[in-house]
């Protein structure tokens, strides 16, 4: 199989997924968001990291706000929710139904409640994400509660432990919600046997529908 084949079954996963975390946050704060994972990409973080440099550098500006959780048992990795901070502070208003929406601080900043509110998000959209992979895979995956860091993008980078995860799982993410549209990311990092196993469950399947 391809590895774009490959990317367009994790993108359609991830969709669903995605979906039902947008459902989610939908009914708590009474309007309407849309998630959708538009490109997911296959990356070896040490051969193609030219490649992952250039997205955090286009695409990740600023104040980065990064909700992360890590997940063991069949599948050993981390998974890094990650938005620019000033457009998560605009969510967290609405989230906790605050009028003035519009114009933040150049000077972010955030409170207890406010990481709690991010740990909620990054709890439902990320838990929905690595829960339906491992569903479809049938593989058992444990995770650890998220944890929430406010980053810029240089000392995010400085993060990754390119000792024990040798591929990333890169989706674009974008998050909309009234009209205000958030682009942002979901970082996998993922072990070479991790990466591995996906890759041969995938396979495996596809084997057994065009059998």
């Amino acid at each position: 199989m391809s590895d774009i084949y490959t990317e367009d079954i994790l993108k359609e996963l991830f969709n669903i997924s995605v979906g039902k975390s947008a459902s989610v946050l939908s009914d708590i704060i009474n309007k309407k968001i849309l998630l959708d994972v538009p490109i997911v990409k296959i990356l070896d973080v040490i051969k193609e990291s030219d490649e992952f440099n250039n997205y955090v550098n286009q695409t990740l500006d600023g104040t980065l706000m990064v909700s992360s959780i890590c997940f063991k048992e069949k599948l050993n990795g981390k998974a890094n929710l990650i938005f620019p901070a000033d457009k998560m502070r605009t969510f967290i208003n609405l989230c906790l139904n605050m009028d003035d929406i519009e114009n933040c601080d150049e000077d972010i900043m955030f409170n207890d409640v406010d990481f709690d509110v991010i740990k909620e998000i990054g709890n439902i959209i990320l838990n929905s994400l690595i829960g339906e992979l491992a569903n479809y895979l049938e593989l058992d995956i444990n995770y650890t509660l998220p944890e929430v860091k406010i980053f810029d993008k240089v000392d995010f980078k400085k993060t990754f432990d390119i000792n024990n995860y040798t591929h990333t799982l890169l989706l674009y993410i974008t998050f909309n919600i009234d009209d205000m549209e958030i682009r942002g990311a979901i970082i996998m990092n993922l072990t070479l046997t991790s990466i591995n196993e996906i890759l041969d469950k995938i396979n495996t399947i596809e084997d057994d529908i065009f059998e």
